[in-house]
């Protein structure tokens, strides 16, 4: 079903709400200000039990860090391209992820639910495989499956194999994969890589200097988990969209397969708008700083938005536990829903 709507003019809204050098100043310099005293009572209380609320604190800061860095990679968190650029760089380093992330996450925008896409890309970047997949496996490769895709096990481990790990070195394999798919060279991609490695190298020997090192490495993880837990319930509900190429657009891939997620007042500044994944994938070019304003005045003058799945946080928890999609019931479903099949 496509959604079609005339009681709202996008561009106007667009042209309201897109980027601004003033918005994107008073969002940076709050959470500038916020996350250098963040940054002093992780250092002050370092050895103090209170560490068990300043690690919280600065991986939650360290979240809307990311989604500062996300913006840019989109060039939407300011009008300027080269400054989006270096900020993208700067922001990289707290949250251990390298600006060639934007390669990544450019396709994905334009494959979301496709899953039968130009690009050959996965239709949902945290789904491996459908349960007709699962059900081909060999016992022993299945086994392996249950274990490593076990929700618990899965948002656990692979967030640091990711962050740790992939962001180090990862979009080498993926240029080798992909091929003129990524207009970036090789060269380009090399360069990135290395100056990214190398600032986040000298950023964790500043946290030595200063014996929060460990701290640290508790707090991106801690971050990177709730990053992948907001990711998966980005795309990761029922009903989903999930169709083939012929059916596959653009806006319902917004409007249809990227959730509203309802995220408590006093955590909102923490996830920085991305909440408001609907519109975020109808126009990327809108920054976090704004999509609340945007929802709220389409809200208020159409019914655009009426059948954008919403998520509660209790719906998000029960949601990380979808681990494969049944094109059979044309939704995502839990290993234990097909555990009887494969028996």
């Amino acid at each position: 079903m496509s959604i079609t709507n005339t009681q709202i003019n996008e561009s106007e809204l667009y042209t309201k709400y897109k980027s601004s050098y003033q918005g994107a100043f008073i969002d940076l310099s709050v959470h500038t200000v916020i996350s250098i005293n963040a940054f002093y009572l992780l250092w002050y209380f370092r050895y103090s039990l209170l560490s068990v609320f300043t690690i919280p604190l600065m991986s939650l800061l360290t979240l809307k860090t990311f989604i500062i860095f996300h913006d840019c990679c989109h060039n939407s968190y300011t009008p300027n391209r080269k400054l989006n650029y270096v900020l993208a760089y700067i922001t990289g380093i707290p949250t251990l992820i390298s600006p060639l992330w934007g390669i990544d996450h450019s396709i994905h925008h334009l494959t979301s639910g496709n899953r039968k896409n130009v690009y050959n890309y996965k239709y949902n970047e945290l789904i491996e495989y459908t349960e007709a997949e699962y059900l081909s496996m060999k016992p022993i490769v299945r086994n392996i499956y249950n274990i490593v895709y076990n929700y618990k096990v899965y948002f656990s481990v692979i967030p640091l194999i990711y962050f740790f790990i992939f962001q180090r070195f990862g979009y080498f394999m993926k240029k080798i994969k992909y091929g003129d798919k990524i207009k970036e060279t090789m060269l380009y991609i090399v360069m990135n890589h290395l100056m990214n490695n190398v600032s986040i190298f000298l950023f964790a020997l500043c946290l030595q200097h200063y014996n929060i090192l460990l701290h640290y490495i508790i707090v991106t993880y801690i971050s990177s988990i709730l990053g992948f837990i907001l990711f998966q319930n980005q795309h990761t509900f029922n009903p989903s969209y999930v169709v083939d190429n012929a059916a596959w657009n653009f806006k319902d891939s917004g409007l249809l397969g990227s959730s509203f997620i309802q995220i408590p007042e006093y955590l909102k500044y923490f996830v920085g708008g991305i909440e408001y994944h609907h519109i975020h994938h109808i126009n990327s070019k809108i920054p976090g700083y704004n999509l609340r304003k945007y929802h709220e005045e389409v809200v208020a003058t159409s019914n655009l938005f009426d059948n954008v799945v919403k998520l509660s946080i209790y719906d998000c928890f029960e949601n990380i536990k979808l681990r494969l999609f049944s094109e059979e019931k044309n939704r995502y479903i839990r290993l234990d829903e097909v555990s009887k099949k494969s028996d």
